[in-house]
Order: structure tokens, then C-alpha cells, then sequence
């Protein structure tokens, strides 16, 4: 038996009988995660902004740490111990007594997530982008026009506490150019902009989105 975990983008552009169907014929049990890690990290993120005076960075997405080095800033920024959503719920299915002794699939919207998952090297448990994963399937079902990402800029609106949101390359490099400490108590950042459905492991499907709005 093969079990798969669809991540949040990768869900949200298909219908879900078309998607579930899919997975089916391929041979694929469809699983989710018994806890909310959506909420889990952010209230991680909460309470270390109640610890702590300097700006706290942003490491949901695995791509930003390396633009941050040029900078200098480590000794500046905290940046936490919290691993991502999508790392929380590879850690929870490898772990999983019942699916012990199968195969199971993490897709990620991303390479740099996908790549950080299998760096851990959980049993039995493989993080594969799904644009990757698409590319060993058959027929894969239509997809829907995706407006924003699931997880849009703004994940930590609801805190309380002040913040800012930076996506794109460009302006991830001008904020740290330009870095002024104090400025928030955190500071939210992804690596694509204006979120994570414009993931390099969404591209070719994102092309089919567009192919199908075209019709």
C-alpha cells in the first residue's frame, strides 16, 4: 500500500473528487494529519515574540535563510527553531504506527521544501514537489484557476502583534539591504511572491491552469 499527503496549494487546484480519483488509480491512499499545525506554529511564533526584543524572522519557507547570509544579520535577527507547516506533518505520517512498513509521499509546492523534508530522512516517508510527482502519473486530473495561495502573505494577521510581509526575491534582498532593527516584533517572509502557489514544484501545473483558463 502507498500513501500520499497533499499539501494545502496543491489541493486547493482541483476539485477533490477529481483529485481523490487520481490518487485512486495510481495506486495512491490518501491521508491527513490528525493535528492542526497551521495553528501549532503559530502559536510557537507567538510565544517566542512574548520572549524576545529583536525581530524575529520568518523560516516557514526553507529558501529565505541562505539570502538572508550575505547580510550579516544573524547576530541582529532571531531566527527560531520552528520548522515549517508541511515539516510538522512529514514528521507526524513517518512516525504513524498504522502506516508502518508502506511507502509514504509528502508533496510540497516547492523544491526547497521538498529537498529540506528528505534531509531528514524520515522512514519511509519521501518529499516530493508535485510538479515531480506528476511527471511519473498517468492522466493527471484537470486543474482549477487558482486565485491566491491558501497560504497568502498575512499568516500572522490574527497575533496580535505588529508585523511585516515580504515575498518576491527582490524584496526579500531590499529588506535586509535596508534592515532597521525594532522596526516589527516579526517580520513574515516568503521566497515567491505573493505566496506559495507560485512554487517551483507548481510550475508546469501552473501552466495548465492557465491553458484551461485560456479555453
Amino acid at each position: 500500500m502507498k500513501y500520499i499527503w497533499i499539501n494545502p496549494v496543491t489541493s486547493s487546484m482541483y476539485a477533490p473528487a477529481d483529485l481523490n480519483r487520481f490518487l485512486r488509480q495510481q495506486g495512491y491512499v490518501r491521508i491527513e494529519t490528525s493535528e492542526n499545525y497551521l495553528e501549532i506554529v503559530k502559536e510557537k511564533y507567538k510565544a517566542l515574540a512574548e520572549k524576545t526584543e529583536k525581530t524575529i524572522l520568518d523560516v516557514r519557507c526553507p529558501a529565505v535563510l541562505p539570502l538572508m547570509e550575505a547580510y550579516h544579520l544573524s547576530s541582529a535577527i532571531t531566527i527560531p527553531p520552528i520548522e515549517p507547516i508541511l515539516i510538522h506533518c512529514g514528521r507526524e505520517i513517518s512516525r504513524r504506527e498504522s502506516l508502518r512498513g508502506h511507502q509514504k509521499i509528502i508533496t510540497t509546492p516547492c523544491y526547497a521544501l521538498a529537498d529540506m523534508g528528505n534531509a531528514l530522512e524520515l522512514p519511509e516517508t519521501r518529499f516530493i514537489p508535485w510538479n515531480r510527482f506528476l511527471e511519473s502519473t498517468d492522466s493527471p486530473p484537470n486543474p482549477l484557476p487558482l486565485g491566491e495561495s491558501p497560504i497568502p502573505p498575512g499568516f500572522f494577521s490574527d497575533l496580535g502583534i505588529a508585523f511585516s510581509s515580504v515575498t518576491g526575491e527582490a524584496e526579500i534582498h531590499n529588506y535586509f539591504k535596508h534592515y532597521r532593527p525594532g522596526e516589527t516584533a516579526l517580520v513574515e517572509m516568503l521566497f515567491c511572491k505573493d505566496g506559495c502557489h507560485n512554487g517551483d514544484g507548481l510550475q508546469n501545473t501552473a501552466k495548465a491552469v492557465e491553458r484551461e483558463e485560456r479555453k
